[in-house]
């Protein structure tokens, strides 16, 4: 090695190497494997179905995970710092190029692969290496994509959904952890995912991003379990675009203080609390403050109560039915609480204008009665702390508030069995407005509640809200003449379609039965809780862990309501199976499971969880039917699927295909 090369020229070298030997040593230390990992390695049982030529592109350094190929596996530690020794060929050209980026910059674009959102390197390994010891955050590469096939799984339809995204936005960084949110990225920016934003659109995003990353990754966030993508959509959702784009460091960083408690938590953290009586115990010790640190004060005598309503009690069959347990708990408590209602807030901003209406009225508790309303009711919380928030939705992943609901597909395992035991034949209808979380589980629970009374019993699904379909003239013309509908119709609209209904002689209609949320029911063991001192030393958990209320027969929230005319054979079937529930002795999903696909548990396997109930995305090996791609839906119905986070790839189906076998 050249005199004049010796000393100076590895100097830094030797201090990259000092930072590479650190990494190194925590791999081995923590038992990971110590060098770059080789793209080679991972495709090698992955089936790739394309390669694009992506072109020329700055990418994000901190997405570079290794090398192309084995060749300089071992030259680098994992992050990407030199590990060989200063007397090597290497340390010497590492050297001459840490001088030349100095003093002139990196202007060769690197040769990179892209594979599910990361790169690997397969030329300019040492250039990755310079720029990521002087600090930079993006490097110039000429891309290539491998598209993996499509699997199904959580982390592929993520990828796919970015590849959809990147037609859009033209740049990477943006990561997410959870399916569905490169879409809601999209919708909070008011930007379009079907087209090509204009250059100057994808300048300013990408501006906005790269800013908003600096100032979360300096309080800590890169530290944190979320992405910088679910910590910016966070963000926008609550402050806006602007709030990044025309504010200070310093008034960025205030609004990530008011919010940093939503991004300590890991995106996959839901609770599904199952159990009202968690909220009656005041001897538990160690117990966590549902909301807050500190218990919120009430600013009267009275518990003042806000329910705002997406459409109004009069049009509104769920409206309706929250509208009548805000009346039930007027009855129930006096004049110890004050309610008082918002109707037709049917966007977020009429959502948002309602909960501040209710703050300046003197609100103690607001209850949002829809999903559409959870990131309204997120915004509204971090701006009114001091009151109680809850949104009527499940498995969602906030922890500045909580959320209810109910566990329906108790009650639809119990209409299935009486559907069943009431039909000639062995088809029924089922008809469901669209997927979100939760119904797949009704529309299993039922199958499977007709299947045990009827083994040959087929389930018909239609979903209401496809577009251009007419789902009541298909199971006319199928023939099917015992259908499971809507829980309720609108108050003033005159039918007998809902609930589980018979058809005969073609328009002559006779409810059996229906399955209800008693709402009255759910409000007044909440408000026990708070008027009682319980609700804000509550829940036996560990902090910052999402909280969904879920409670379910046992807990009087869910019931079923007979018609008069079932005979006393059904009934006495419905109490059995009933009380069984409630005793927690049966369980639609207990024992062995078959979807439209195959088994998907044995006879032995413990009961399904709360949380692989809610996240279905499987039909019975008795349901004929699938869940459609979400663009196969109205607008209305993709908006909640969107919500509620419920995602079906496009031009793919959950369970493709019908069974018909028996």
């Amino acid at each position: 090695m050249p005199k004049q090369c010796g000393i100076t020229m590895l100097d830094d070298y030797i201090k990259a190497k000092h930072l590479g030997d650190g990494q190194y040593r925590k791999d081995v230390t923590g038992g990971r494997y110590p060098y770059l990992t080789a793209l080679d390695d991972i495709i090698s049982q992955s089936v790739i179905t394309a390669e694009n030529r992506m072109g020329v592109m700055e990418i994000p350094i901190s997405a570079i995970a290794g090398t192309k190929t084995r060749g300089r596996q071992e030259s680098f530690a994992t992050n990407f710092m030199p590990i060989l020794s200063p007397k090597t060929e290497f340390a010497m050209k590492w050297g001459i190029l840490y001088d030349a980026a100095v003093d002139q910059g990196i202007r060769d674009a690197i040769l990179v692969y892209e594979y599910m959102n990361r790169f690997y390197v397969q030329e300019g390994n040492k250039r990755v290496s310079v720029s990521k010891y002087n600090g930079a955050v993006s490097i110039v590469a000429d891309v290539i994509r491998l598209m993996p096939e499509r699997n199904g799984t959580k982390e592929n339809n993520i990828y796919y959904e970015f590849v959809e995204f990147f037609k859009a936005a033209g740049f990477y960084g943006i990561r997410f952890s959870e399916e569905g949110q490169y879409q809601k990225l999209c919708d909070v920016l008011g930007l379009p995912m079907s087209r090509p934003w204009d250059s100057d659109t994808r300048k300013s995003v990408k501006s906005a991003f790269d800013r908003f990353s600096d100032i979360f990754d300096r309080k800590g966030g890169n530290r944190l379990e979320v992405t910088r993508g679910d910590a910016f959509l966070l963000y926008l959702k609550v402050y806006g675009l602007y709030n990044i784009q025309d504010v200070s460091n310093t008034a960025i960083e205030s609004n990530l203080d008011q919010i940093w408690r939503e991004f300590l938590k890991n995106p996959d953290d839901v609770s599904l609390v199952k159990d009202p009586d968690v909220l009656e115990n005041k001897e538990r010790k160690n117990l966590f403050n549902i909301f807050a640190a500190q218990d919120k004060g009430f600013r009267g005598d009275t518990l003042k109560i806000a329910f705002i309503y997406e459409k109004s009690a009069e049009t509104s069959s769920w409206a309706y039915g929250h509208e009548f347990g805000r009346h039930y708990l007027d009855d129930k408590f006096g004049d110890r609480i004050n309610t008082f209602r918002f109707e037709n807030c049917e966007t977020p901003e009429l959502v948002s204008e309602a909960i501040d209406a209710a703050a300046d009225t003197g609100a103690d508790v607001i209850f949002t009665t829809t999903g559409m309303m959870i990131d309204a009711s997120v915004k509204a919380q971090i701006k009114h702390p001091d009151i109680y928030i809850l949104n009527c939705s499940v498995n969602t992943n906030y922890n500045t508030i909580r959320t209810y609901y109910g566990r329906m597909y108790e009650a639809k395992f119990l209409m299935g069995a009486l559907a069943a035991s009431v039909t000639d034949g062995h088809d029924i209808g089922y008809a469901e407005l669209c997927p979100q979380y939760g119904t797949l589980a009704n529309v299993n629970a039922f199958a499977i509640g007709a299947q045990m009374v009827n083994p040959y019993a087929r389930i018909h699904l239609k979903w209401t809200a496809l577009k251009g379909r007419d789902w009541k003239r298909e199971l006319r013309d199928e023939n099917i003449m015992t259908i499971s509908g809507p829980e309720l119709t609108p108050p003033k609209k005159i039918s007998r379609e809902f609930g589980v209904y018979m058809v005969a002689d073609g328009d002559v209609v006779s409810n059996i039965a229906m399955p209800i949320f008693d709402w009255g029911k759910y409000y007044e063991i909440i408000i026990n809780s708070i008027l009682g001192g319980t609700w804000g030393n509550s829940m036996l958990t560990r902090d910052n862990k999402a909280l969904n209320f879920w409670f379910g027969m046992k807990s009087g929230v869910i019931d079923v309501i007979l018609s008069r005319q079932l005979g006393y054979a059904s009934r006495k079937m419905l109490r059995i199976l009933k009380k069984g529930i409630m005793d927690d002795g049966i369980n639609p999903f207990d024992g062995e499971l078959y979807s439209q696909t195959g088994l998907i548990k044995g006879e032995d396997s413990p009961a399904l969880t709360g949380e692989e109930i809610v996240n279905m995305h499987w039909l019975n090996d008795n349901v004929i039917g699938t869940v459609p791609s979400m663009e196969a839906f109205d607008e209305r119905a993709q908006e909640l699927m969107r919500m509620s986070g419920f995602m079906v790839n496009k031009g793919e189906q959950a369970d493709e295909g019908t069974s018909d076998s028996r």
